[in-house]
Parts: structure tokens; sequence; C-alpha cells
């Protein structure tokens, strides 16, 4: 359990330092493919982390299913991919973790395009003005 806590915890540090990186203010230039890698990687950590947690959580018999579940619902809708390997919890959190690892770049991709969408407007209206 120990080892779970600091493994989350490191992942929480490496999301922190990961955000400050990314959350620096630039100049009018659009976010690129290393913007892309590191929002990814930070995604993906993040899901398959959960996943891993929440499978877990639900080998225990405990009251520590419930929050497993709900830990669970970070992989959503990428995790219903694999669903036909549920039968299996170690296969299924495998094939889990390869679907999530992918779909991150996909994710992160769609969230810096709107990202760049909006930074473009913005900078339009600073020239307007």
């Amino acid at each position: 359990m120990i080892m779970v806590i600091l493994g989350l915890l490191f992942v929480v540090i490496g999301c922190v330092y990961a955000n400050r990186r990314l959350s620096t203010k630039s100049s009018d230039y659009r976010f690129g493919w290393p913007a892309i890698w590191r929002l990814a990687c930070i995604i993906g950590a993040l899901r398959i982390s959960a996943l891993w947690v929440g499978l877990a959580g639900l080998r225990r018999s405990d009251w520590w299913q419930v929050p497993a579940n709900f830990i669970l619902m970070l992989g959503l809708p990428d995790i219903y991919i694999v669903r036909a390997a549920r039968a299996e919890p170690l296969l299924w959190a495998v094939l889990g973790s390869l679907t999530l690892a992918a779909t991150s770049f996909v994710w992160s991709s769609s969230l810096l395009w709107v990202a760049n969408r909006t930074r473009r407007k913005e900078v339009a209206r600073r020239q307007e003005s």
C-alpha cells in the first residue's frame, strides 16, 4: 500500500512539474509536437496509474471497491475497447494500459488543437486593437 501511495505521489509531482512547464507564457507561436508528447505522457501516466490503482482496489473485499470503481472511470471511454478481456483482470489491465497509452496522444493532440485555435483568435484580437 505504501508503494502505491509513493507511486501516486511521484505521478502527482511529475504532473505539477509538467503543468508548470506547459503553462509558461510564451509568445504568439503555436504549441507543437513537443507539447503534444509532454501532454500525452501526463495524460497517459495519470490514466494508466488510475487503471492499476483501481484494479488493486477491486481485488479487495471491503469498502475500497467503491473508490476503485470511481477511479476506473478515468479510463472511460477508451477502456471499452478491451472489455472482452474483462474476465482476466491482469490481461485486461495490460491491454487497457496499452490502449490508454495510445489514445493519450489522440486526447493531447485534440486538446492542443483547441488551444492553438483559441490562441490564434486571441492573437488576432490583439492585432486588431
